[in-house]
């Protein structure tokens, strides 16, 4: 099965991520404040879904959803989701 990276986990990323483990995708989960600060997330999430930093994120997905304000831009980590 494949799995989406998210980077964000604000409002959409966080209802993608549920959309996307309630479909059988496995999810890793990420966000500028660190994988600690997920931990809730992924338990609300079940066993398809694990924290993990932006980079983390981005090289484990077969796909990536970032959503974050495009002030942030910037701090993507470009050469993992190249």
């Amino acid at each position: 099965m494949a799995t989406l990276g998210i980077i964000g986990s604000g409002k959409i990323g966080t209802a993608v991520a549920r959309l996307a483990v309630a479909a059988g995708i496995d999810v890793v989960l990420s966000n500028s404040r660190g994988p600690e600060t997920l931990a809730e997330a992924v338990a609300e999430l079940g066993g398809r879904a694990r924290a993990a930093t932006p980079e983390e994120a981005a090289r484990a997905g077969d796909w990536v959803l970032v959503s974050v304000p495009l002030s942030a831009y910037r701090d993507l980590p470009a050469g993992a989701l190249a």
